[in-house]
């Protein structure tokens, strides 16, 4: 069977040990700091004990591994699970962070009618995704960034001048 995206997780110790368990094999098969990628998610168990961003800081502080600091799953999951897209983001080890990740999304409605985000790679960043992005800039100072575009490829220009506002903001990040 083929999922195209991540199934979700319970957030509770039972899967944090798992994960963590996972996260050391890796690490030490490769003998190498492993990145984690926060996740996009569309729905939460009511078993998990821990929000996502505790669940994700205490992988990385058991395991040691890095974080792969996706701005716009940080984005996607919070609109989807209403929460404040700063706070989740200032919840992360920011420290941790190897690189970072920006991407557009595509907008849905939920069965309740709800705004509902999927990160899809087919949209330019949204101008909420780089706000948070100069956030956390602002927090950690220049990373290795990714523009991911998988989908609805547009003209070389687009690209070009998405990745030219990243330069600019990376930019800023060094001066200060």
């Amino acid at each position: 069977m083929f999922l195209n995206d991540l199934l979700p997780l319970a957030y509770d110790t039972p899967t944090l040990s798992r994960v963590c368990e996972h996260i050391d094999q890796v690490q030490n098969t490769l003998k190498c700091t492993m990145l984690l990628e926060n996740p996009a998610t569309y729905l939460a168990f009511q078993r998990s004990t821990l929000d996502e961003a505790q669940f994700i800081s205490e992988v990385v502080h058991r395991t040691g591994c890095g974080l792969l600091l996706d701005v716009n799953n940080v984005y996607v999951s919070s609109i989807n699970h209403r929460r404040d897209p700063l706070a989740y983001l200032d919840a992360l080890p920011l420290h941790a962070v190897g690189e970072i990740h920006l991407a557009g999304f595509a907008e849905d409605t939920d069965d309740l009618g709800d705004r509902l985000l999927i990160d899809d790679h087919g949209a330019p960043v949204d101008n909420a995704v780089w706000a948070l992005y100069s956030h956390v800039l602002e927090r950690v100072g220049p990373v290795a960034t990714l523009i991911e575009r998988d989908n609805q490829l547009p003209a070389f220009s687009v690209l070009n001048a998405e990745v030219r506002r990243a330069d600019e903001l990376l930019s800023k990040a060094v001066q200060s």
